[in-house]
């Protein structure tokens, strides 16, 4: 395919999902930009989702699995010699110290890619369920985790308040004005707090230090 596209896209650094329409010319990704007439995102996308084209197109981007020599270096080996490499080493791994010896970082494709989780699933299975699981929510939001246990019965339920509707918004030890408040999946989140004072709601911010999302509202 040949000449200039214009596709309808997501960004998949967060939860938010953020809209975006993707350049192609010649079947290759060219630029990203904001989907004004995403019915969320509405034309907003942060500026690490729109950086992602040249993220795509980077010379040093590793696109092949690269092994380790003896030297230091790295040499490239195909998809097949890695898988069989890494499904060896894991078997010795856990044959020798058993499953819990074994730990799996999947970073954060679970709003992404639900294929992801179903495969983590199996091969956690398969390797025995004392494995260990680690996400990036273990680095930034386990006490959320810990909460939705508390409250709802399960670590992974992690309920998302409707801020489109709420009047009384409590947050707590957050400070989603900096981070965008990634898990809330609500693009535009400054936006969307602010709405709700115009609208004659309250935001009240629980915190020991006075944040940015504390100096903005309530605090």
């Amino acid at each position: 395919m040949t000449g200039t596209e214009h596709k309808p896209t997501f960004c998949r650094i967060c939860e938010p999902l953020c809209g975006m329409i993707a350049t192609v010319e010649d079947g290759k990704l060219v630029a990203l930009r904001p989907d004004k007439d995403h019915p969320v995102s509405q034309g907003f996308a942060c500026p690490k989702g729109i950086a992602f084209a040249d993220l795509h197109n980077d010379p040093d981007r590793v696109t092949t699995p690269l092994r380790r020599k003896a030297d230091g270096g790295f040499e490239p080996v195909s998809w097949d010699e890695a898988m069989t490499d890494i499904a060896d080493r894991l078997d010795a791994i856990h044959r020798r110290h058993g499953a819990g010896a074994v730990g799996w970082y999947f970073g954060n494709p679970g709003a992404f890619s639900y294929s992801h989780q179903l495969w983590l699933v199996a091969l956690m299975v398969g390797l025995g369920l004392k494995s260990h699981l680690f996400t990036a929510g273990s680095q930034d939001v386990n006490n959320r985790f810990v909460a939705s246990q508390l409250l709802y019965g399960s670590a992974f339920a992690l309920p998302v308040p409707d801020v489109l509707r709420t009047d009384l918004l409590v947050v707590i030890g957050a400070n989603p004005i900096v981070s965008h408040g990634s898990v809330l999946t609500a693009p535009r989140i400054r936006d969307r707090m602010h709405d709700i004072v115009k609208r004659g709601g309250r935001v009240l911010v629980i915190d020991p230090r006075k944040t940015e999302t504390a100096a903005q509202f309530e605090w």
